[in-house]
């Protein structure tokens, strides 16, 4: 019996052939003291089978990291792919807050070239990307950190747009926490909407608006405007379907349009954990 408990250590604790050599050395040892008998060829037998046995398991062993090594290297790559393409979303969505929709207003004469409200809004826009170059990674470091919306929806309706006629906003907004992401998607968004309530909408009087759904929130940006027909929006204007419904689609949430011509538009903006 204790022969062979040792020829089964030697198998489980040494490598090979080291576990073999161990497995005949306690063999012999046996057939020297009780002389050779059956039980020492079954001792032999003993140590070839569990060194079979070891052999496998220590194969698939190897193969089952290999598997989930290779399976880590690719959940890390598609994160990377998902980060960078987050990233460059982002910029995206920023340049056509910024620069594409001042050229966007030069180029259909919402703005002259020698318009003092220009290089107002071109110096504004430079500081807002050499901010974002300067401190990259604060968004992401502070966005677990819960922030008021009401506050940051009440910072976007007093900001000033330069080059764009003032709104006179409603604001009805009750004190919320939310996650840090959600709040600057809501109120990027609902920057958004105000800024083609005054660049379309042909009205000055707006509406922003919010209320718990649930464990989220829904906020919404209203006006009576000329309104217009959502489907026909052509593909390449990217301001509702990336700045609006783009980044609320990037924390988890959702947006819609809601307008048609001479009824006014209403954006809604939903966020549920």
């Amino acid at each position: 019996m204790v022969a062979g408990t040792g020829v089964f250590i030697a198998q489980f604790m040494l490598r090979q052939p080291l576990a073999m050599a161990a497995a005949i050395a306690i063999a012999a040892a046996h057939a020297v003291g009780a002389g050779v008998r059956e039980a020492s060829v079954v001792l032999v037998l003993q140590g070839l089978l569990a060194a079979a046995v070891m052999v496998l398991l220590r194969h698939g062993a190897r193969r089952a990291d290999l598997a989930l090594s290779e399976q880590a290297s690719a959940r890390a790559s598609v994160r990377a792919r998902s980060a960078a393409c987050t990233d460059e979303r982002d910029q995206q969505r920023l340049l056509h807050d910024t620069v594409l929709a001042t050229l966007t207003m030069v180029g259909t004469g919402s703005i002259t070239r020698d318009s003092a409200a220009l290089p107002e809004r071109a110096a504004a826009y430079l500081a807002v990307i050499a901010d974002l170059r300067a401190h990259p990674g604060v968004a992401r470091d502070v966005v677990q950190a819960p922030a008021p919306l009401d506050v940051a929806l009440r910072t976007v309706v007093l900001t000033r747009r330069v080059g764009l006629p003032p709104l006179d906003i409603e604001f009805d907004v009750p004190p919320l926490d939310l996650p840090h992401e959600v709040v600057v998607a809501l109120s990027q968004g609902g920057a958004e909407a105000l800024t083609n309530v005054a660049q379309h909408a042909e009205t000055r009087a707006a509406r922003v608006t919010a209320r718990r759904v649930g464990e989220g929130v829904a906020v919404e940006v209203c006006d009576s405007g000329r309104g217009f027909d959502p489907a026909a929006v052509p593909s390449h204007r990217r301001g509702l379907r990336e700045s609006v419904y783009g980044r609320m689609s990037a924390v988890g949430g959702s947006a819609r349009t809601d307008s048609s011509p001479g009824t006014g538009t209403r954006v809604v903006l939903r966020w549920e954990p």
